[in-house]
């Protein structure tokens, strides 16, 4: 009996033309070095802008660096995403900022970097998101302000 494998590969996951998303990290070339280098954001961390190396070019519809005749480098990518302000109340913790979302008695909150728009999370079951130690906590130790 033959066994014959087979993988398959797929263009990673493109949001738009300056982001693509890889095995749960969000990638944006540096256009103004001509994508030389790339940023990195994963949730909980800071962003990170590394270097391809000599040679490469960061591909945003693979997600890695590649040569520069098989990359496709956008010619201008907006500046990184900027909040808007808000007056609600929240904490930050690894460059994240975090604020619970109002009519969810804190059963939800939000979490954005400087370059990521919120995105809303649950807490598990029975537990509410607390803004004094900015992690889902037991009711009664919960400080919930929304």
């Amino acid at each position: 009996m033959i066994l014959r494998i087979t993988f398959l590969t797929y263009p990673a996951l493109s949001f738009d033309d300056c982001t693509c998303f890889e095995k749960g990290n969000y990638y944006s070339p540096v256009s103004s070095d001509d994508c030389r280098s790339f940023t990195q954001r994963t949730a909980f961390l800071p962003a990170e802008t590394l270097k391809c190396p000599y040679g490469l070019q960061f591909d945003v519809q693979t997600c890695v660096c590649n040569y520069p005749k098989d990359t496709v480098c956008p010619q201008y990518c907006p500046a990184p995403y900027t909040p808007t302000p808000n007056p609600a109340p929240s904490c930050s913790e690894n460059g994240n900022t975090y604020r619970q979302v109002p009519g969810t008695h804190c059963q939800k909150f939000t979490q954005e970097t400087a370059t990521l728009p919120p995105q809303v999370h649950s807490c598990p079951y029975g537990l509410k998101f607390d803004l004094d130690t900015c992690v889902c906590n037991f009711p009664a130790l919960t400080t919930c302000t929304v």
